[in-house]
């Protein structure tokens, strides 16, 4: 089967080796009549590699104030990365995530043994001198 080669060039400028549309003296890359079907092609392709969200972001708080709402943050910020496809950047993301929970889990102890501290000196007789 002898198929028509392209009259276009390839951005090196040699000759484009892909067969032409049917009817017409260029592939679909270099259609001059084919623009429109090309970006809508390349619309959907970009929106076909992108992954739902895993969480919904109406639970985040709109101003972080508390150890409560960064663990929010947190929590959907994981629930973001887990269904992306594995990647350097997904895991250096994922190492910088845990870091944050760990800190966030030091300053929720520290919170807590503090109110302990302060509940218990609040409890104590005031001692006269």
């Amino acid at each position: 089967m002898n198929k028509k080669q392209c009259k276009g060039k390839t951005q090196s400028g040699a000759a484009c080796r892909m067969a032409v549309i049917k009817g017409g003296a260029y592939c679909f890359t270099h259609d001059p009549g084919s623009a429109r079907d090309r970006a809508a092609a390349h619309k959907l392709g970009g929106e076909r590699t992108r992954a739902d969200h895993g969480s919904d972001g109406a639970t985040l708080p709109t101003a972080p104030r508390t150890i409560n709402d960064a663990m929010k943050v947190l929590d959907y910020v994981l629930l973001e990365l887990i269904p992306l496809e594995n990647s350097i950047q997904r895991a250096r993301t994922l190492i910088a995530l845990v870091a944050g929970y760990i800190d966030a889990l030091k300053v929720s102890e520290i919170e807590q043994r503090l109110a302990a501290i302060e509940g218990a000196l609040a409890a104590r007789p005031e001692v006269q001198q």
